[in-house]
């Protein structure tokens, strides 16, 4: 006896069809957008509560395509615990203003209670933006919660002069990485210090000059 196809059933089919379209086009979709995303990393030297954790990788990941922290032994005993993030994205203004947008507040609003959640041992900060050319890296130490805020905040607007001091105008030889500390009493990022890509010589940075010279 052959089958009965009522007019329910073929509407229902379509429906179906209809449905894994849809769905299947919205998963190209995410897929898309989420691998057009920077990649970023968070390892944590010591440890975050489970709360700190989850809430540093949704911030993040509502931005950036990342894995969840991993964690490594804390070997600095002066500190209850630091926080690495690794951006792999230039050091430019459009990461703040495109990517992080009011974000970066916000981020700069966690740190702010994972340090203030340790007392008077507290927690650093060290946060890495890595492109093609070369690694950036800003490293704070223990710092107060206005000097947290301040240091969060000139990282958001030095991507102009950071800019003009790393190009190759600047340079004895090219650099793989450069690195600096935040200083509470001057209230300023300070301390650049380079390792050559080729010579693998250290330089530092001479504001007078403004230029990289041997260190």
């Amino acid at each position: 006896m052959r089958p009965i196809f009522r007019r329910d059933d073929f509407q229902s089919g379509l429906f179906i069809k209809r449905e894994r379209l849809i769905r299947t086009a919205e998963e190209k979709r995410i897929h898309h957008m989420d691998m057009s995303r920077p990649i970023a990393e968070i390892l944590v030297e010591g440890e975050l509560s489970p709360f700190e954790h989850e809430a540093l990788y949704k911030l993040l990941k509502k931005h950036f395509r990342l894995e969840q922290p991993s964690y490594s032994e804390l070997l600095d005993e002066t500190i209850g615990t630091r926080v690495n993030i690794i951006f792999h994205h230039p050091y430019e203004r459009s990461f703040f203003t495109n990517i992080f947008q009011e974000d970066w507040r916000d981020l700069k609003d966690l740190f702010k209670q994972i340090k203030y959640r340790r007392g008077r041992v507290g927690a650093a900060f060290t946060l890495t933006f890595v492109d093609e050319k070369i690694r950036l890296i800003f490293s704070s130490g223990l710092l107060r919660d206005e000097e947290l805020g301040s240091a969060m905040d000139q990282i958001g607007h030095l991507t102009g002069i950071v800019g003009q001091m790393l190009r190759s105008e600047t340079m004895v030889e090219p650099l793989g990485q450069v690195e600096t500390w935040y200083d509470g009493k001057s209230d300023r990022w300070q301390g650049f210090r380079g390792a050559g890509l080729i010579d693998k010589k250290e330089y530092v940075f001479d504001e007078s000059l403004f230029r990289w010279k041997t260190g």
